[in-house]
């Protein structure tokens, strides 16, 4: 699906020199598609319910993204939601990838009480009563981050929810994720609920370390990749219970190409304009870093990875 093109004109002869010798692209083309919903349903009866929203790349068509929704059950239902899912890829005319932006973002407010349903029919026709328990379902998987979320509601009577689930990438694969300059994958899962059943959340974060020549870029191409997890989250519930779980994985890389002067002492180095230890602050830094600076005050070194508050 071709979203839009741009084509820019030599203005004078010496861009024509460079377009007949190759040196310039005249075109950039935006390529992908953009898909969005809103829906409010309230009713009484029976409801099944399955949506599957993938993004994938536009060159082998491998999913890059992909958020499963699966809700059944019979009673009181009523569901207000948004879905937002993008897939959007910029090359050149001559064919060299530039940037891509693949996202998925659904808000879900869904409430549920159980009740048996007598479906009526004209006619001699007869159906029995259906009891259907509910059952709800968020899964996710971040193809490009390797970042797997679960969210499910079972054998429901009653189920309250406000859910917004997020999910990002402005790579294809893992390989171009870890081969790229700067990159960001992420998928969240904020969830508020109050349930009357069963409930389970997991999150799985993996890892390959060493060399990803071999690597095709999908998850299920990686060897061992669930024993490789550095994240791993397993929950069950049943009861009744009020469950609230924000739950976040970011996956970026930047690179810092510094800007490398003479420090006062002398050294040579690059070191940032806050360089605070983040245990003691302005005490801690170098005279150096505390010269030509009136911000004493501000220092709290909030900024710091791993952040924490100054103790002075």
């Amino acid at each position: 699906m071709l979203v839009s093109l741009g084509v820019a004109l030599a203005e004078d002869a010496a861009d024509e020199e460079k377009v007949d010798s190759g040196t310039m692209d005249l075109q950039t083309i935006i390529e992908g598609s953009l898909y969005t919903a809103d829906q409010s349903i309230t009713g009484t009866g029976f409801a099944n319910i399955y949506n599957n929203l993938v993004v994938v790349d536009p060159d082998d068509k491998s999913q890059v993204l992909n958020l499963k929704i699966l809700t059944s059950g019979t009673g009181a239902y009523s569901h207000e939601s948004y879905v937002y899912v993008q897939n959007n890829s910029v090359t050149t005319l001559s064919g060299d990838y530039e940037s891509s932006n693949h996202n998925i973002t659904v808000k879900d407010d869904t409430s549920a009480v159980y009740s048996p349903v007598n479906l009526q029919f004209p006619g001699s026709f007869r159906a029995k009563t259906i009891k259907s328990l509910w059952k709800d379902q968020t899964y996710t998987k971040n193809y490009a981050g390797m970042i797997s979320m679960d969210s499910l509601f079972d054998y429901a009577k009653m189920l309250h929810k406000n859910s917004t689930t997020i999910m990002y990438s402005d790579d294809h694969t893992y390989r171009a994720y870890l081969a790229a300059t700067n990159s960001t994958a992420a998928s969240s899962m904020n969830i508020d609920s109050k349930f009357d059943g069963s409930a389970h959340l997991g999150v799985t974060l993996a890892d390959v370390s060493g060399d990803i020549s071999d690597v095709s870029g999908d998850i299920s191409g990686i060897p061992k990749s669930k024993a490789n997890s550095n994240v791993l989250m397993d929950e069950d519930y049943k009861g009744s219970f009020n469950l609230t779980k924000k739950m976040n994985v970011i996956l970026e890389k930047t690179t810092d190409y510094g800007y490398y002067e003479a420090n006062t002492d002398g050294s040579n180095g690059d070191y940032p304009w806050l360089p605070c230890a983040c245990n003691a602050g302005w005490d801690d830094m170098a005279i150096h870093d505390q010269r030509y600076h009136s911000a004493k005050d501000f220092f709290d070194c909030t900024t710091c990875l791993p952040p924490g508050p100054c103790k002075n």
